[in-house]
């Protein structure tokens, strides 16, 4: 298997694009040559001896600066699905910690935090600004209306014990104001339309979460193609427009066959899922024919489980994090994790601390792909139709600390 990275790459992920500059004009080769000169902040990582600069976005996002090799699973990993019902059943929560740390040790980024791609953006820029001379430039707000950072909340439903708790977390989530999707398993168990529809009277989406949550979707591409058939029915039937794949398994050009408007099985960093890596972003991004919504704050049961803390403490510093540099902090938290009260109340108290924060933009994950793919094209339409073109600007600022957002901690050199 390989990587084929020409049917993903998209001028729209370039720097130019995502930053989208407010008076001033530069061409293509001037932002070849401050990428070239931020190339030092991706350091330590295979894309840092890419030869030409504008492939470093591709690489980055679809991973495929990790090898040809690096969505292919393993036959070890293949033995485990193929057994996994029995498996599961004997094996105990120490050992799967211990497999995972094991595993996080061998992954090539920083965790939980992994700054190298987003310092190259802030460094980009920085080497821009300092070739024309500026100390502050304006460019195209990230999120509407002047908010600083979107908070998306999504549910994957693993089982029928999750699914049978969904309306608890809709409660929940409603209590403090928020909104989320739930991915549901159309092969698995039953899937009630009537609470399709309830989730949609109540402002929640719903979206597909693979075909049947066993681990067999990647095996080759052959399987892939034919479930792929099977989940594009069901997302017409539930008319869904995102995906995240069970177990976070993926390959991007295998996945261009989903007839969907996003996808949501990449994270931004993760050591502990199956397939290991990530896109190092936290922004939303172009990947071939959808838009990919990365999940940016860690999976409750890698919190919950891994590393048995028993407080948000860990998502709100990442959160703090996300929120300083505009990005979008994207969770995903299982229902049928959630049914235990103790984990149950870790949830509330993230959301009870993130309802407090200022310049949040609580968006269902359709909105934002709506949003980001009008700001990539200069005018922001969404809500119904109503349409809206991107007002105001957010500022760059460049001194001798670095560059950074207005308001935001510098950490580009």
């Amino acid at each position: 298997m390989t990587i084929e990275t020409a049917p993903l790459h998209s001028e729209l992920n370039q720097p130019w694009n995502f930053w989208q500059l407010r008076g001033i004009s530069v061409d293509e080769a001037e932002w070849v040559t401050a990428m070239a000169a931020a190339m030092s902040c991706l350091k330590g990582l295979p894309v840092a001896s890419t030869a030409d600069p504008r492939q470093i976005a591709t690489d980055v996002l679809t991973e495929a600066q990790f090898g040809s090799q690096h969505f292919r699973l393993s036959w070890d990993k293949r033995l485990y699905y193929l057994g996994r019902p029995i498996l599961r059943r004997f094996a105990s929560s120490s050992f799967r910690r211990h497999y995972r740390a094991h595993q996080a040790k061998a992954c090539p980024l920083s965790w939980p935090v992994e700054d190298r791609y987003i310092r190259f953006l802030l460094a980009t820029v920085g080497h821009l600004m300092q070739q024309c001379g500026l100390s502050r430039l304006e460019y195209a707000p990230f999120w509407p209306a002047g908010n600083r950072f979107a908070l998306v909340l999504t549910h994957d439903v693993d089982t029928h014990r999750g699914r049978d708790f969904v309306r608890e977390v809709v409660a929940l989530e409603e209590q403090y104001g928020f909104r989320s999707s739930f991915n549901f398993v159309p092969e698995l168990y039953s899937v009630d339309h009537r609470l399709l529809g309830e989730l949609r009277e109540r402002g929640f989406e719903v979206g597909v979460h693979g075909l049947k949550h066993d681990g067999h979707d990647f095996f080759s591409r052959a399987v892939f193609e034919r479930r792929a058939k099977r989940v594009n029915h069901y997302l017409r039937e539930w008319e869904s427009a995102g995906f995240r794949a069970p177990f976070t398994h993926r390959n991007p050009v295998w996945m261009q066959e989903l007839q969907i408007d996003y996808d949501s099985s990449f994270p931004d960093t993760d050591p502990y899922e199956p397939i290991a890596g990530g896109s190092m972003t936290i922004w939303p991004f172009f990947l071939g024919r959808f838009l990919e919504l990365p999940y940016t704050l860690m999976m409750e049961h890698t919190m919950m489980l891994i590393l048995r803390e028993r407080t948000p403490r860990l998502w709100l510093q990442k959160m703090d994090f996300i929120r300083q540099h505009g990005g979008m902090a994207l969770l995903n938290a299982h229902p049928d994790n959630l049914r235990i009260g103790a984990n149950l109340s870790i949830y509330e108290a993230f959301l009870a601390e993130a309802a407090r924060l200022p310049g949040r933009w609580n968006a269902l994950p359709r909105e934002v792909a709506r949003w980001w793919r009008a700001r990539s094209a200069g005018n922001a339409a969404f809500a119904d139709g109503e349409s809206e073109g991107i007002r105001g600007a957010s500022q760059l600022v460049r001194d001798d600390a670095g560059v950074r957002l207005v308001d935001a901690s510098p950490i580009a050199q």
